[in-house]
C-alpha cells in the first residue's frame, strides 16, 4: 500500500512539473486564406507577442472571440508605428468553405490579422488543440504563457490582462484608453 501511495505522489509531482515547464508553440508552415506562404518563424520574426487562436466560420463562440479581439486591437494608439502584438487566427474550415472564411474575415475586419489556413488540421493536431476556439498567448520567442479553451463573453478580459502585463514587461505601448487615464 505504501508503494502505491509513493508511486501516485511521484506521478502527480511529475505531471505537475510537466505543466510548470514553459513550452513553445509547435513550428508550422502553411498558407494564409489568400494563398500566401506563412510560418510560425515568419510570425515570430516580428519580435512581438502573439495572440493565436483557432476558429471556423461555423463556430459562434469563435466569431464572438474574434470580434472582441478586433475591438481591443482598434483601441491601440498606432500613431507612433504599428501594433505592439500580433493576432493570428488559424482557420479550421474545410477546403470548400475556405473562400467563405476569407469573405467573413474581410466583412468582420479580421483581415487586419494574420489568417493562416490549417489544411487538414495539421497545426491543430501538433498543438494538441482540444476544441475551438482555443487560444494561446505567446511570448515573442514562441513560448506559450497562457492557454484557454472555449469562449464566453468576458473570457477575453483574462487574455487581455495577461497580454497587457506581457507588453508592459517588454516595454510596449498601451491601449488608447489607458494612455488617456495617465
Amino acid at each position: 500500500m505504501r508503494k502505491v501511495v509513493i508511486i501516485v505522489i511521484v506521478a502527480i509531482f511529475a505531471f505537475a512539473l510537466s505543466f510548470a515547464a514553459e513550452k513553445s508553440f509547435p513550428q508550422f508552415s502553411t498558407k494564409d486564406l489568400s494563398g500566401n506562404a506563412l510560418s510560425l518563424d515568419t510570425i515570430l520574426s516580428t519580435g512581438k507577442p502573439v495572440v493565436l487562436t483557432f476558429w471556423a466560420t461555423w463556430c459562434k463562440p469563435c466569431k464572438k472571440e474574434l470580434r472582441k479581439f478586433s475591438e481591443y486591437w482598434d483601441n491601440f494608439d498606432t500613431t507612433q508605428g504599428e501594433h505592439p502584438y500580433m493576432v493570428v487566427a488559424i482557420c479550421e474550415d474545410g477546403p470548400r468553405s475556405k473562400g467563405q472564411a476569407l469573405a467573413l474575415a474581410k466583412k468582420e475586419g479580421w483581415d487586419k490579422f494574420m489568417l493562416p489556413y490549417d489544411n487538414g488540421q495539421k497545426i491543430k493536431r501538433k498543438a494538441g488543440v482540444a476544441d475551438i476556439p482555443e487560444l494561446f498567448l505567446l511570448k515573442p520567442d514562441g513560448t506559450i504563457i497562457y492557454r484557454h479553451i472555449g469562449f464566453n463573453p468576458g473570457d477575453e478580459k483574462e487574455t487581455i490582462d495577461k497580454l497587457e502585463k506581457l507588453l508592459e514587461e517588454i516595454g510596449q505601448n498601451k491601449p488608447i484608453e489607458e494612455k488617456n487615464k495617465e
